[in-house]
């Protein structure tokens, strides 16, 4: 597992903010002995007997986290702060989840998005832990440019900026790093107590707390508490004895989930801008799709253009042949675009579905959370986590919010007062960012 290096040093303000609390030390190496003296080497006459060959020690956490998204990473971090002894069992190769940032195949350090990307400013808890790691923001959306809109008939419309970011869109924010910096600063911070590589596949609950097997060695973790954030399209892939309640795997077969595809197409050149537009817009032909601009405040000449479609024209796309996607893309963007065709070098295509340890790319508001909230209810030692279980799905302030709650279930010390207190965000520099904008949240108000 690699991680972006960042300071870990506390600045006064997060100090401060964290008042009266006990301050933890994220000390979570391997961990030595402190025996580096070696053997005794005194002279003696007596003979030696043999120590025992000790019994392995039981394989034991205070709390085992399965999944390493944001709201196991989250809930991982708060309890470490909080004493525990946590690990976090992540079954792919990578840490993050759903908050992944595409790097390759792009050149000149481009990066687009593939999940996670856009931040309302009223995301206070999203916005607190950026801040809290020192993560840089900026504008999501560009005020240059027209943005174009297509009717379901092909007829084009070009928007104002503001026309188009009505509603307050204007002040919504990414993290030009890539938004995989969050989880990576999570990550960092809990060391190597996440490890990836090693999907669960079964759960056990005894009167002594609960036992995971995980890992190709069918190895086993024990543990007082074990937090569960797998996303409900792979939960199946875990057998859990006994096996949950009636009411909860109701609740896992009412939550649908949205399927969603991106292809990216990068140009040498970024010939849309010579005609007044931004690259950004919508189009609602052969289904409802946004077009993205990812590249517009990223150096050089290149630049990206990006396809988000939901539903059955993702599934659509997802089913073509991975060879055919990009060259019908690149015909689909001259359609919107005229004349870049001529200058587009290479794509990819990203589909939620085709991931074999997410399966989707987030949970339906409808039903909503609040209809099944044996989503997010314990059975016994296990607790439960994840965007499908709050109140906003398909957002990281979703899973921010659901790990801190099973946190909180575990341990009454992390509560949702301590978090907001040990992320708040310096008023004075968002109000700095999103000057001008109308609608401030009530939050950011000095």
């Amino acid at each position: 597992m690699t991680a972006h290096k960042k300071k870990t040093t506390l600045s006064r303000r997060i100090f401060l903010a964290r008042g009266g609390t006990a301050l933890v030390p994220l000390f979570l190496g391997t961990g030595c002995s402190d025996n580096v003296m070696g053997p005794d080497e005194s002279d003696s006459t007596e003979p030696t007997t043999p120590e025992p060959t000790p019994t392995p020690p039981e394989d034991r956490v205070d709390v085992i986290v399965v999944g390493a998204g944001l709201s196991g990473l989250v809930s991982a971090y708060e309890l470490v702060r909080a004493g525990h002894d946590v690990r976090v069992l992540e079954a792919s190769n990578t840490i993050g989840g759903r908050a992944q940032t595409l790097r390759e195949p792009f050149d000149d350090g481009l990066i687009a998005e593939t999940g996670p990307a856009r931040i309302p400013p009223s995301h206070d808890l999203t916005l607190g832990y950026i801040d809290h790691f020192g993560i840089e923001t900026s504008p999501f959306y560009t005020q240059e440019g027209e943005y174009l809109v297509v009717n379901d008939q092909g007829v084009r419309q070009r928007q104002s900026p503001g026309v188009f970011l009505s509603g307050g869109r204007d002040a919504w924010l990414k993290i030009p790093a890539g938004i995989d910096a969050l989880p990576m600063a999570f990550a960092e911070a809990l060391g190597d107590r996440v490890q990836t590589g090693l999907p669960v596949t079964k759960v056990v609950r005894d009167e002594n707390g609960v036992a995971a097997t995980y890992g190709p060695a069918a190895k086993e973790l024990r543990g007082s508490k074990l937090i569960c954030t797998v996303p409900l399209p792979v939960i199946g892939k875990i057998e859990f004895d006994p096996v949950l309640s009636a009411s909860k795997q109701a609740a896992f077969e009412a939550t649908s989930y949205q399927d969603v595809t991106r292809v990216y197409v990068q140009y040498a050149q970024r010939i849309w801008e010579d005609d007044g537009l931004n690259g950004w817009g919508l189009t609602f032909a052969e289904g409802y799709s946004e077009i993205w601009h990812p590249t517009w405040n990223q150096e050089g000449p290149r630049g990206i253009l990006m396809s988000y479609m939901f539903g059955e024209l993702a599934r659509r796309i997802a089913a073509t042949s991975p060879s055919a996607i990009v060259p019908g893309f690149i015909g689909r963007f001259n359609a919107l675009f005229p004349g870049t065709r001529e200058v587009a070098e290479h794509g990819t295509h990203f589909a939620w579905e085709h991931q074999p340890w997410i399966g989707a790319a987030f949970a339906n508001y409808n039903p909503p959370f609040s209809e099944h909230p044996e989503l997010a209810s314990p059975e016994g030692p296990i607790h439960f986590a994840g965007e499908h279980a709050s109140g906003h799905r398909g957002w990281m302030q979703g899973a921010l919010e659901s790990g801190l709650r099973a946190a909180r279930e575990i341990d009454g010390s992390v509560t949702e007062e301590r978090s907001r207190a040990t992320v708040v965000i310096s008023r004075r520099q968002m109000v700095r960012r999103i000057a001008g904008i109308p609608n401030m949240p009530g939050w950011l108000v000095p």
